[in-house]
C-alpha cells in the first residue's frame, strides 16, 4: 500500500533539466499469460524513444535498460498493477506494487508523473474494518484494494464460568449473563479507543462494521453520535473469515462509498460558488490559485490532460504562452501534462486531491476545479 506520505514525496520533486521515466503497468496474471506485461514495456519504450532526439534518448536509455532489468527479475511482491519511477541522472528509484490493475503508460517528462497513482490513493481511502463477535473483535485496515490484519485482536473473556466454579442453576446463569455484559462494555470500551487512537495517529475517517446484525447493533449503540458518523457501511460476515473473503465483501461497499463522496464533493465544489467566491473553475484560475498557495481542496478528472508551461526559473505554472513568466520574467518551458503539475503542487501545499470519474459539469470547467483555503 502506498502510504499519503509516500505521495508527498514523490510530488516535492521539482523539475530538472534531467528526465524521469514513469511506468504504469498492468501486470495481473490474468490478463497477462506468459508475462506479457514485460512485452507490452518494450513495445511502450520502443515507441516512445522513437519519438525522442538522440540526445534525450541517451539519456533516458540507463532507466530504460534498469526499468527492463527490474521487470525480467520479477520483483517480489507483484499484484495486480506496477507503477515504477526512474531517473539515473538524479539518483533515484522507487516502485509500487498494487492490488488494482493501472492502464499501461510509460511517460518520460523531467518529473515523476503521478496522476494515476494519486487517482487509485483518492479513490481507495483508509478504512477500517472492525468485524466483532460477542466479546471478541478484529481490527483490518483496507486501502486501494488491499487489506491487512492489525495485530489488535481484543478478546475480553467473562470473569467466571458457572460451569466451572459450581455456581450452576438459573442463578449461575444470571451470574454469567451479567459477567458477559461487563466483558463486552469492556471490549466496546477498548474499541473506542483504538478507533480515536487510529483517527487521531493514522488519519483514518472511514469505518466498515462487520459480523451480526445483533452484534453490530450493540456496539453501535455504544458509540457517541460523532464516532457513530464515521461508519459508512455494514456488512454480514463469519467472525473467522478470512482477509480476503472480508475484502470481496468490502469492495462493492467500498465504491459505493466512494461515488456516494465523489457526488458530495461535486456538490461541495458547485454550490460554493461554482467558480465564486470559495471557489474557482478552470486550469487558468485552479494555477493562479495554487501560486498563491491559496487550494484547500483541488478536483481533477482522472481522464483528462491538457498541455501547459513552467517557468525554467521560479517553477511557475501557467497556461501556454509565447511570453517570459509572468512572475519573474523567466524562460518558459512547455510541459504536456499539466494537470498531474497542478496535482503534484497541490500536495506538495498539503492540499487535499479529488480524482473524479464523471463529472460533466467539471469536464466543461477544463476538467479542474478548487476550494480555496481564504
Amino acid at each position: 500500500m502506498i502510504t499519503r506520505n509516500e505521495l508527498r514525496e514523490l510530488a516535492s520533486h521539482i523539475l530538472k533539466e534531467s528526465f524521469y521515466v514513469s511506468l504504469y503497468l498492468d501486470v495481473d496474471p490474468k490478463t497477462n499469460p506468459k508475462g506479457k506485461w514485460l512485452l507490452n514495456f518494450k513495445n511502450m519504450a520502443k515507441e516512445i524513444s522513437g519519438g525522442l532526439n538522440a540526445e534525450d534518448r541517451a539519456q533516458v536509455q540507463p532507466d530504460i535498460d534498469r526499468i527492463e532489468k527490474f521487470l525480467t527479475d520479477r520483483p517480489d511482491g507483484m499484484q495486480r498493477g506496477l507503477a515504477v519511477f526512474s531517473s539515473q541522472a538524479s539518483n533515484f528509484w522507487r516502485h509500487y506494487n498494487t492490488a488494482l490493475p493501472f492502464s499501461n503508460q510509460l511517460i518520460i517528462e523531467h518529473d515523476p508523473y503521478i496522476k494515476p497513482l494519486a487517482a487509485i490513493a483518492d479513490l481507495y481511502q483508509h478504512y477500517l474494518v472492525i468485524v466483532v463477535r460477542g466479546t471478541r473483535a478484529r481490527i483490518l485496515l483496507a486501502e486501494m484494494g488491499q487489506i491487512e490484519e492489525t495485530s489488535i485482536v481484543i478478546n475480553v473473556r467473562p470473569e467466571t464460568d458457572p460451569a466451572r466454579d459450581g455456581s450452576t442453576g438459573d442463578m449461575g446463569e444470571a451470574r454469567l449473563q451479567r459477567q458477559k455484559k461487563e466483558a463486552q462494555k469492556k471490549l466496546y470500551k477498548e474499541l473506542r479507543s483504538v478507533i480515536e487512537k487510529m483517527q487521531r495517529e493514522e488519519g483514518i475517517k472511514r469505518i466498515l462494521l462487520g459480523g451480526t446484525e445483533s452484534g453490530r447493533g450493540r456496539f453501535k449503540d455504544s458509540l457517541s453520535d460523532a464516532l457513530k458518523e464515521h461508519i459508512v457501511g455494514e456488512f454480514a460476515v463469519e467472525y473467522n473469515a478470512s482477509p480476503s473473503e472480508i475484502l470481496k465483501i468490502c469492495m462493492p461497499i467500498m465504491n459505493g462509498v466512494e461515488y456516494r463522496f465523489e457526488r458530495k464533493a461535486l456538490d461541495e465544489l458547485f454550490n460554493q460558488g461554482g467558480g465564486g467566491d470559495g471557489s474557482v473553475l478552470g486550469l487558468s484560475d485552479v494555477l493562479d490559485a495554487l501560486q498563491q498557495g491559496n487550494v484547500r481542496k483541488l478536483y481533477v478528472m482522472s481522464n483528462m490532460t491538457t498541455p501547459g508551461m513552467v517557468c525554467r526559473n521560479c517553477g511557475a505554472l501557467t497556461m501556454v504562452r509565447d511570453k517570459p513568466c509572468p512572475y519573474c520574467g523567466g524562460e518558459m518551458r512547455m510541459i504536456n501534462y499539466m494537470l498531474d503539475l497542478a496535482i503534484q503542487k497541490a500536495i506538495d501545499q498539503g492540499a487535499r486531491i479529488d480524482m473524479l470519474e464523471e463529472a460533466p459539469r467539471l469536464v466543461e470547467a477544463g476538467g479542474i476545479g478548487a476550494l480555496l483555503r481564504y
